[in-house]
């Protein structure tokens, strides 16, 4: 079994754990998911099965959106309602207005400290497995984009946002780096995933459903924020064969493909087989499924 499942992950469960009981309900030796989702939170899980393990990575770097409630006044060692209270800070008086307009710091390119519970790699190891041996390790901050946030609710000592944000951004880490701008501490109290890329929490499915089999989206589904080109035998044959195509080989591509944009590529009769960059000397292999 091969592609993709929009899976809506329920909260207890690591991704891991999630995605571990989708292989063997589903009887396939090879599954991946696009986007760690921490245990405590819910929504978009992208899981790709059998062969679409190898396009999982043009499915993690697309835009992903949070909906998180925060809750001012209060930090914990992992930055979320799961973990140990490390210190309490009283919230100052807010109006909506010195809310928003302390979101509006956080829009473009940010840097951000990774909480010390998170998957990122110093020297090997992750975060957490140092963390929870004890270990803090004082990391180096990292570049960010977040797109778009809002306020959507605010009342006493909790906040609900929406952002847009580019792969690699911490919510956790947003909610404690806000609650500090408004000079409190922060933590994420819940969060939702609403969207990963084209994959939307409205068109998830249950890990449980048992029609799960039946689920399952093609592979060139994961590739759907890419314009599709298809390609005549010849150059089909080409590509397949890791070659570069030329526009002779190419018989039909949208008319405002750019240079080195990714596309979906598609053989004479409609069957997907890969990933291509196009380039102005031709369509260059990048994936071939």
């Amino acid at each position: 079994m091969e592609g993709f499942l929009n899976l809506n992950k329920p909260r207890g469960p690591s991704s891991f754990q999630v995605v571990d009981a989708v292989r063997k309900t589903l009887g396939t030796k090879k599954a991946g998911h696009a986007g760690t989702l921490d245990p405590h939170a819910t929504g978009v899980l992208v899981v790709g099965l059998g062969k679409a393990t190898r396009l999982i990575p043009f499915v993690s770097d697309l835009e992903k959106e949070y909906i998180a409630t925060i809750k001012l006044g209060i930090s914990t060692d992992t930055l979320d309602g799961e973990g140990e209270v490390m210190a309490r800070k009283e919230v100052p008086p807010l109006t909506r207005q010195e809310i928003t307009e302390a979101l509006s710091e956080f829009t473009g390119e940010i840097e951000q400290v990774p909480p010390p519970f998170s998957a990122v790699r110093v020297e090997g190891e992750r975060l957490y497995d140092l963390a929870r041996d004890g270990i803090r390790v004082h990391t180096k901050p990292k570049r960010v984009f977040i797109q778009e946030i809002e306020l959507l609710e605010a009342g006493g000592d909790r906040l609900v946002i929406r952002s847009l944000v580019s792969k690699g951004t911490y919510i956790r880490a947003l909610a404690r780096d806000l609650a500090a701008r408004l000079g409190t501490l922060g933590i994420v109290e819940n969060l939702v995933r609403t969207k990963v890329g084209h994959f939307t929490i409205e068109n998830a499915v249950s890990p449980d459903d048992p029609a799960l089999p039946r689920l399952v989206l093609p592979p060139d589904h994961g590739l759907a924020h890419f314009p599709p080109v298809h390609l005549t035998p010849a150059g089909a044959s080409a590509f397949k064969r890791g070659n570069r195509v030329s526009s002779a080989g190419v018989k039909e591509r949208p008319p405002r493909v750019k240079s080195f944009e990714d596309v979906r590529v598609y053989g004479p009769e409609g069957d997907f087989i890969g990933v291509g960059s196009w380039r102005p000397a031709g369509l260059q292999p990048r994936r071939i499924y």
